[in-house]
């Protein structure tokens, strides 16, 4: 595994109502930018977060 410095390291925070889409906008964010090699679905219960 690759050694990270803390300068790399940059966060983000999404906010919104219950059934919104935070966490399909991430599991595409993710997908799109190689961070998973599938794109999951909250409606079949297999998201990374």
């Amino acid at each position: 595994m690759a050694t990270i410095t803390t300068q790399n390291i940059r966060n983000i925070c999404l906010l919104g109502h219950g059934g919104s889409g935070k966490t399909s906008l991430v599991e595409a964010m993710l997908y799109y930018t190689k961070g998973t090699d599938r794109l999951g679905k909250v409606i079949d219960g297999n998201t990374v977060c």
